[in-house]
């Protein structure tokens, strides 16, 4: 074996035995981290290499050192990498499949849509079997504070927030559009109480919605999901029936974008990134597909 390949041969090794430490960490540590000894000891590698490998990956951003317990665990470098690639992945091509089985369970329209400054567009549309169908579609976009998507999105934002995205009052598009910023405000706070935003004919006389925010990896927005009816339909009874159905969807939605954090249970305390110093609304180009 000559110096080159034998060389390349300790290099993988240390590569292989170094990705061996931060896997085991990762996953066995990933609650009250786990100290130098104890990963010398499962893995049976000697000591001093394993506290090679740490300080290397504790440099490098992937794992973090407590001083105090003397415990290593999983860094801030993974997470952003698997952050980067929940993002590429089509939040419709996600959702769809939760979609589909919304509407064939409900027999309703389902909805999936994305905010965009004062604005929803409605990104993907699944019907049911019912004779009524809904002139939404793909693509078309709508306001955001007479939707139940925009609604149940405008509720993760801070109130500033909102008076900055409309600050005179509101175009009325039927006679139950709610006018006024105030009255704005204190509807998305019921919005943030129940988990879910209801559309009593504000954006379509006839129709009625029921949306639920759809969350990221990061615990950050990234959509909304609704069901729609007729009016008629949407009695109080069915309303909360309505609520949790589109809750439980958006909620596994979120779930497989990696939301780990349960916004829509009534015993979760709803906090939002508004309530965190810095925070400002992404503003993002959106195709019509």
């Amino acid at each position: 074996m000559d110096k080159s390949s034998k060389s390349n041969g300790i290099a993988s090794s240390t590569l292989a035995h170094g990705l061996a430490v931060l896997e085991f960490t990762s996953l066995v540590g990933q609650k009250k981290g786990i100290t130098l000894q104890e990963i010398s000891k499962s893995l049976g590698m000697n000591r001093s290499n394993v506290y090679r490998y740490l300080k290397t990956l504790v440099d490098c951003g992937w794992l973090e050192y407590d001083p105090e317990t003397f415990r290593y665990r999983i860094g801030g470098k993974p997470l952003q990498i698997a952050g980067v690639s929940l993002q590429q992945i089509d939040l419709r091509t996600i959702a769809r499949p939760f979609l589909e089985e919304l509407a064939e369970e409900t027999c309703l329209a389902i909805h999936l849509g994305v905010l965009n400054e004062n604005a929803i567009i409605y990104i993907d549309k699944v019907e049911s079997d019912s004779p009524i169908q809904m002139r939404s579609h793909p693509g078309m976009v709508a306001p955001a504070y007479c939707t139940a998507m925009g609604k149940a999105m405008l509720a993760t934002l801070s109130p500033q927030m909102v008076t900055s995205l409309f600050p005179d009052n509101l175009p009325q598009r039927t006679a139950h559009t709610i006018t006024t910023p105030k009255g704005l405000l204190t509807e998305l706070e019921r919005v943030r109480t129940r988990g879910f935003a209801i559309d009593q004919e504000e954006n379509e006389a006839g129709i009625g919605c029921v949306g639920a925010a759809i969350f990221g990896y990061d615990n950050e927005l990234i959509g909304a999901v609704s069901l729609s009816t007729l009016i008629q339909n949407l009695t109080p009874e069915n309303t909360e029936l309505f609520g949790r159905r589109i809750m439980k969807t958006a909620s596994r939605i979120s779930q497989s974008m990696g939301c780990h954090k349960n916004h829509w249970s009534a015993e979760t305390e709803r906090t939002f990134s508004w309530m965190k110093p810095g925070f400002s609304l992404p503003v993002k180009e959106v195709k019509s597909p």
